[in-house]
């Protein structure tokens, strides 16, 4: 007999792994030169690129730099917080650099937090990107994990590559 989850959100796949540093372009060097992992694309993740930002519920403007690499079937991102409140920093501030959270596709970003915060969860950071990306910072305590729920893959911004081409 097949289980089937009570589950109101069902996770598919892990789309990324990401980690929060202090210095994205170092940790990427790292990574290339102790593991073979990159190339890395690094985008300035601010304004106009991304917009309507919430920190925990309350409009918000912040500035990151991020870096993405695909090993295998998913991806690892490294994000650095660079000014205005971030959950990033929080981190740091908290915990140091490491594992900061896991991210899974789904069609609607809005819904997907919606179920997830009648629930009880805590939305900690929401933004848009442009090519209508959605994503929404889930932190599900029990699952001692933050959850971010993405909608879009494409990044309307041309990155820096390290190594460059």
């Amino acid at each position: 007999m097949v289980q089937v989850s009570p589950a109101k959100v069902k996770v598919k796949g892990i789309n990324q792994i990401a980690i929060v540093v202090k210095d994205v372009q170092k940790v990427a060097e790292n990574y290339w030169n102790i593991l073979g992992i990159g190339p890395w694309d690094i985008y300035a993740w601010e304004a106009p690129l991304v917009y309507d930002r919430t920190y925990h519920g309350k409009p918000a403007w912040a500035r990151e730099k991020i870096a993405l690499a695909q090993v295998g079937g998913v991806q690892l991102e490294l994000c650095q917080p660079v000014d205005g409140d971030s959950v990033y920093q929080d981190f740091l501030m908290e915990h140091g650099e490491g594992l900061h959270h896991l991210n899974f596709l789904v069609d609607d970003v809005d819904e997907t937090a919606r179920i997830l915060i009648k629930e009880g969860f805590l939305s900690l950071k929401s933004e848009r990107f442009r090519d209508n990306g959605a994503v929404n910072y889930i932190n599900i305590k029990p699952l001692r994990a933050i959850w971010e729920a993405v909608h879009g893959k494409t990044i309307a911004a041309k990155p820096t590559r390290y190594p460059e081409d």
